[in-house]
């Protein structure tokens, strides 16, 4: 993509479960039809008050269901249990003391989508930074972050040769934790990298 492409985003929602829902996105090259970038979201309700998840109520349900397109999500599904426990690896990469501030939080006082990305992003070895480029990031929340939250950044590279990174794609799994790590996993990751070009 250069300055001046112009780039047709088709956007969409669907059901995702019994008490979820997913906005799928395409964006493409509107002179080639080249898809450039796939994405998808899946959302859930929660209490507000006990900040635990909760069933879309009928109502609520009723009026998102004309906005529901049956259309398949453009993204290939992940399989969670192929998350490996990042303690048993010793090429662990960690960077502590990150803190989700005021200017983090969206307007349901949640943690930005961006930020957690960013968080992922900073326990990234350099020379992966340096020599490849994202390709796919694939992220799985697992419990809320607030204002005042410090957390921990865990990076594990999959493909390595002992710590060099020489392939041409490398695949990375990603931890984002309360410091500490007694609270649990907030967002698990795995993010794939191919050579940038030169």
């Amino acid at each position: 993509m250069a300055s001046g492409d112009v780039v047709q985003i088709d956007t969409w929602r669907a059901v995702s479960g019994k008490n979820s829902g997913r906005t799928d996105w395409l964006f493409c090259d509107c002179q080639t039809g080249k898809i450039l970038v796939r994405a998808s979201s899946n959302w859930v309700m929660m209490n507000k008050e006990t900040r635990k998840l909760s069933k879309f109520p009928d109502e609520v349900r009723a009026e998102l269901q004309q906005y529901f397109v049956d259309k398949p999500s453009p993204i290939i599904e992940v399989n969670a249990s192929t998350y490996q426990k990042l303690d048993k690896h010793n090429n662990v990469c960690v960077r502590n003391g990150l803190m989700a501030t005021w200017k983090d939080l969206d307007m349901n006082q949640h943690v930005n989508n961006v930020k957690y990305f960013a968080w992922i992003l900073e326990s990234v070895p350099k020379p992966i930074e340096e020599k490849y480029e994202l390709a796919s990031m694939t992220l799985e929340y697992r419990r809320e972050c607030r204002k005042g939250s410090v957390l921990q950044s865990q990076t594990c590279i999959l493909k390595s040769n002992d710590g060099v990174v020489d392939y041409k794609d490398v695949e990375c799994q990603h931890r984002l934790q309360l410091e500490g790590g007694s609270c649990g996993v907030i967002v698990k990751g795995r993010t794939h990298w191919r050579p940038k070009c030169v």
